[in-house]
C-alpha cells in the first residue's frame, strides 16, 4: 500500500468531522465572553472559525508585514504568513489571505501524513505507519492542524528532513530543517536529529555541514528582525509581550492548578503526561533521532513559562505517535481513537467560539 492511500481516507474523515463541528459550534454553542462582538475575521463561515486567536497576527502578516510600530508580532515567524501572502496575492483581500491559510495548512497536513507513513514504513508495516497518522489526527487539538496556523506546515518539514536525512538526501534534508527554522520559534531543533543521523554514518560530512542550515536561518531572522524593530532582542521581547517566559520552571506547573489560570487543567495535565511518556518510551522502541527530537520538543513545549499552549505544541511531537502505534495493543487503539475523537469534538467547538484550548 503506498504512503498517500494509507492516509488518504483518515484524512478525508477527520477534516470533514472538524470543519462539520467548527460550523455547528456557531449556533450551537454560546460563544466566549472573550469576544461576543465584532470579532469575525471574514463574512465566510468556514474561513472565520478557522481564524480564531493566532488566525488574526498571521493574517496582519500576511497583509502588512512586520514593523517596528508592532513588535508583538514578532513572535510569529514568517513562512506561513509569507505563504499566505503569495497565496492571496492575487485578490489581495482579507478573505484570499485566510482562504490561502487554510489551503496551506490542510494540503501541509496531508504532506505530513504521507511523509509520516513512509519514515513508519522505513522500519514497520503499513498498518503500523495508518495507525501513527490516525493517533497524530484524533489527538484532540487537532483542529490547530487544519485552522490558520502554522502547526502543519512544521510538521511536514520536520518529518520530511528526518526522512530525507534517513535516505542520506543531506542538503534537502538541512533545506527543509532551515525552513522549520523560519516557521517556528523552537525549528531549529529539527537540526538535532539529522546530526544524531550524520553521525550514525561512517563518512557523513555533507550530513553533519547540513545541520548547520536551520541554525543559519534562525540567526539569519533574528539579525533581520534585529534590522526591523532596532531591538537586539526582538523575539524575547515579542514573546514576553504574549506573557512567554522561556524555561523551565515550576511555576507553569503550580499554576495548573491555580483557577484563575485554568479553570478545568485536567485535559493539559493529561495531554502532557500521556506526550511525556511516550517521549520517554520512544527511547526504547524507536530511532535514536526520533526520540531525540521528541524528546526536545516536549521539553521546549514545557518551558515556555506556561503550558497554556502545551497541548498545542505537543501536535509536533509527532514521534510520540509513531511510538504509540508501535506498542499500543489492539484494545487501547481502540480506546484511544474514540476517545480522542470525543475531546477532539470537543475542544474543536470550543475554539470555534473563541474559548482558549492551546
Amino acid at each position: 500500500m503506498s504512503a498517500a492511500r494509507a492516509v488518504l481516507v483518515p484524512f478525508l474523515l477527520t477534516r470533514a468531522l472538524v470543519a462539520a463541528v467548527a460550523l455547528a459550534a456557531t449556533t450551537l454553542v454560546p460563544p466566549s465572553a472573550i469576544c461576543r462582538n465584532a470579532c469575525d475575521a471574514s463574512s465566510i463561515a468556514i474561513l472565520n472559525v478557522a481564524a480564531r486567536w493566532d488566525g488574526d497576527p498571521y493574517l496582519t502578516i500576511a497583509r502588512e508585514g512586520y514593523s517596528a510600530d508592532n513588535v508583538s508580532l514578532v513572535a510569529y515567524f514568517p513562512l506561513y504568513p509569507f505563504l499566505m501572502r503569495l497565496g492571496g496575492a492575487l485578490f489581495g483581500s482579507d478573505d484570499a489571505f485566510l482562504a490561502a491559510g487554510v489551503v496551506i495548512s490542510n494540503l501541509a497536513l496531508f504532506a505530513a501524513l504521507v511523509y509520516l507513513a513512509r519514515s513508519v514504513m522505513l522500519d514497520h508495516d503499513a498498518k503500523t505507519a495508518t495507525r501513527a497518522a490516525v493517533y497524530l489526527l484524533v489527538f484532540p487539538t487537532t483542529v490547530f492542524l487544519s485552522a490558520v496556523y502554522a502547526e502543519s506546515l512544521f510538521l511536514v518539514l520536520a518529518i520530511a528532513a528526518m526522512y530525507h536525512a534517513r535516505r542520506r538526501d543531506w542538503l534537502l534534508a538541512g533545506a527543509l530543517a532551515a525552513l522549520a527554522a523560519l516557521t517556528r520559534p523552537f525549528g531549529a531543533v529539527v537540526a538535532l536529529p539529522i546530526a544524531i543521523e550524520a553521525l550514525r554514518r561512517p563518512i557523513a560530512f555533507r550530513g553533519l555541514a547540513a545541520t548547520l542550515l536551520a541554525p543559519a536561518a534562525f540567526f539569519a531572522w533574528l539579525a533581520v528582525l534585529w534590522l526591523i524593530t532596532g531591538d537586539s532582542r526582538a523575539l524575547l521581547t515579542a514573546q514576553a509581550q504574549w506573557g512567554g517566559r522561556p524555561g523551565l520552571s515550576l511555576q507553569a506547573f503550580a499554576d495548573l492548578f491555580d483557577p484563575a489560570v485554568y479553570s478545568f487543567p485536567y485535559f493539559v495535565i493529561a495531554f502532557t503526561v500521556l506526550i511525556g511518556a511516550l517521549a520517554v518510551v520512544s527511547w526504547r522502541v524507536l530511532r535514536p533521532s526520533l526520540a531525540a527530537y521528541a524528546t526536545a520538543v516536549f521539553l521546549v513545549a514545557i518551558s515556555t513559562g506556561s503550558l497554556t499552549s502545551a497541548p498545542r505544541y505537543y501536535l509536533a511531537v509527532f514521534p510520540a505517535f509513531i511510538a504509540l502505534a508501535v506498542i499500543a495493543p489492539a484494545w487501547l487503539g481502540r480506546a484511544y481513537v474514540p476517545l480522542g475523537v470525543t475531546i477532539g469534538m470537543l475542544l474543536t467547538a470550543m475554539f470555534a467560539q473563541w474559548y482558549w484550548i492551546g
